[in-house]
């Protein structure tokens, strides 16, 4: 290890009394190392003048291949070191939209098996303007799908699900015959709003504002429940973008999906503050991003309309969206799809 720190300080400073600095070592210790490491290899990595320092093609070659390498190691050893000495805290993970990813639930149990003494909390943010819980510290981090980007004091971490998309419309809606309907489509109808506190303007951050040409697409009726969603949209009220795994945990009797196409993939994605975060947060978000490689691919599912409701406005078959998980902590039983 001391030989690779050495060579790598090195290689980026070009100078090995700075390398030494970084190093807290003397200069002489940094050339020592450096002979050491070129004496294993066979040949020399630096050329050395009274003047410069510079890389050779071999020693060029190795910093490249070694840079990457040598941070997955520090960061394999950071991992351990959390585990040796049990991390503790708590997150708290806000959601706006409905709970199913298997990469996400996946990511959840390894962090669990990692670090058995942080508590995981969801918490329900429908309905509530997740910048203001991520900034104000409602939440750590916040997974859905954001159309904008994120804010300066905020970056997005990694995609926890890939999805097409269906579009909910009611049952003697024209386009509920339809094989498929176009995103430009949308430009005629509106989709429901949640009311801005300042202005009261209707907004829905979970979708664009424009179709991909440039038509505006109007919200319209407040919903702060999948519940109230599609009591609206059966009613033929507004129509309903959902992503293809939507059906799966919810359904109305008077409300069909169709194939929704020209929009790009739902991505679920983990939103988090810039700074300011704690260690289990990190540590969450890092295993994150391990995982994100292969996030998952949901296919769309057939829903049968639920014979026990006998009304047009009746709640879907499986509880609203605040009232199926709430704010609670993982680890006592994930509710089953």
């Amino acid at each position: 290890m001391g030989e690779l720190e050495a060579f790598l300080a090195a290689a980026e400073e070009l100078h090995f009394g700075r390398a030494a600095e970084r190093l807290y070592v003397s200069p002489s210790r940094v050339s020592q190392l450096v002979r050491s490491l070129e004496g294993h290899i066979g040949g020399a990595l630096f050329e050395r003048t009274t003047r410069r320092v510079a890389l050779t093609p071999m020693g060029a070659l190795l910093e490249r291949d070694l840079r990457q390498a040598y941070a997955d190691l520090l960061a394999a050893l950071e991992r351990a070191r959390k585990t040796a000495r049990g991390l503790t805290g708590a997150i708290r993970i806000g959601y706006m939209t409905h709970f199913g990813d298997e990469t996400f639930t996946r990511l959840v149990e390894e962090f669990r098996g990692r670090f058995p003494s942080v508590e995981i909390t969801l918490v329900d943010l429908t309905g509530t303007h997740y910048h203001e819980e991520l900034r104000d510290g409602g939440v750590d981090l916040a997974l859905g799908r954001f159309h904008e980007p994120p804010p300066a004091e905020m970056a997005d971490g990694a995609v926890m699900a890939r999805e097409s998309w269906l579009l909910g419309v009611g049952r003697s809606h024209p386009l509920a015959v339809r094989e498929q309907v176009d995103v430009e489509e949308l430009a005629g109808y509106a989709i429901f709003g949640v009311p801005d506190p300042l202005t009261g303007e209707l907004a829905n951050p979970l979708y664009p504002t424009h179709t991909p040409t440039g038509a505006p697409i109007a919200r319209r009726g407040v919903a702060r429940t999948f519940a109230e969603v599609l009591a609206l949209v059966a009613r033929g009220e507004n129509v309903f973008p959902a992503a293809v795994s939507f059906p799966r945990f919810y359904t109305h009797p008077d409300v069909v999906f169709v194939p929704l196409t020209g929009w790009p993939p739902a991505l679920r994605t983990l939103r988090h503050r810039t700074h300011g975060n704690t260690e289990p947060v990190e540590a969450f978000l890092e295993l994150a991003g391990a995982m994100e490689a292969k996030p998952v691919e949901v296919e769309p599912v057939e829903v049968e309309p639920d014979a026990a409701a006998d009304t047009p406005d009746a709640a879907p078959s499986r509880p609203g969206y605040g009232d199926w998980w709430g704010p609670r902590t993982l680890g006592t039983g994930l509710p089953s799809s």
